[in-house]
């Protein structure tokens, strides 16, 4: 009796001391949400982000609807001092025209992320801004900023380039005249890159540090007062 007593004993603290198995998290605990807020950013030499836009017209415009052309990508906002020097000077006129004359189909659009005013007065200045300008461009509205965290767009200007497959090709600096000396006439990676694509080289560098006011998207409910969210920096290609 004493024996059984004892064995029994022995193996209730045996399977009292075993560690308990790992309680499963579930999805939708803490670290799912932490899962769910990492954003994978756009990475040159990979498709591009899909989107569908509103230009401020209020047609739609995909980027699906774009396979087999060059498509280039400008992130502006027309009270951003540096995004309207560089349209002001002609340079944004100006590329815009030479993409145009390039023995290839080449597609651009202004994306435009700005949300620190009401959507259609940032829908409505940017129209206005570009009809002046005499530049023929859908601007396209990202008001929630999804489309422009996707890609990692950071500055206005930040430019991208995508290659007829729609992989990204380049992406970063409009031209290295960030000081404007040079005006219409600085020379533009996105140009060059567009060249590179049409003359099936590699494109290089495919990335250029990007500079600009900071776009400014939509405030985060999360983030403190007076900040915004800003995407991930943007992850270079190989070449760069």
């Amino acid at each position: 009796m004493f024996t059984t007593l004892m064995t029994t004993s022995i193996i209730a603290v045996s399977i009292a001391a075993q560690p308990k198995p790992p309680t499963p998290i579930h999805p939708s605990g803490p670290q799912g949400k932490q899962e769910e807020k990492k954003r994978e950013v756009a990475e040159v030499g990979e498709k591009a982000p899909a989107f569908t836009l509103t230009d401020q017209h209020g047609k739609e415009h995909s980027l699906k609807e774009q396979e087999g052309k060059i498509v280039v990508l400008e992130w502006f906002n027309e009270k951003c001092p540096v995004c309207e020097g560089v349209w002001d000077s002609g340079l944004i006129g100006k590329l815009v025209s030479d993409l145009g004359e390039l023995d290839a189909e080449v597609v651009y659009f202004a994306v435009n992320s700005t949300a620190n005013r009401e959507e259609k007065a940032v829908r409505e200045s940017g129209a206005e801004f570009i009809e002046e300008a005499e530049v023929n461009i859908p601007m396209l509205m990202d008001y929630d900023g999804k489309v422009g965290k996707a890609y990692g767009a950071r500055t206005t200007p930040h430019m991208y380039v995508i290659d007829t497959e729609g992989v990204l090709v380049y992406q970063g600096a409009l031209s290295d005249d960030r000081r404007g000396k040079e005006g219409k006439d600085a020379e533009t990676h996105v140009l060059r890159a567009v060249k590179q694509v049409i003359a099936e080289d590699d494109v290089k560098p495919n990335y250029v540090q990007p500079w600009g006011c900071s776009v400014k998207y939509k405030r985060d409910e999360n983030s403190k007062d007076g900040e915004r969210r800003r995407p991930k920096g943007p992850r270079r290609g190989p070449n760069r």
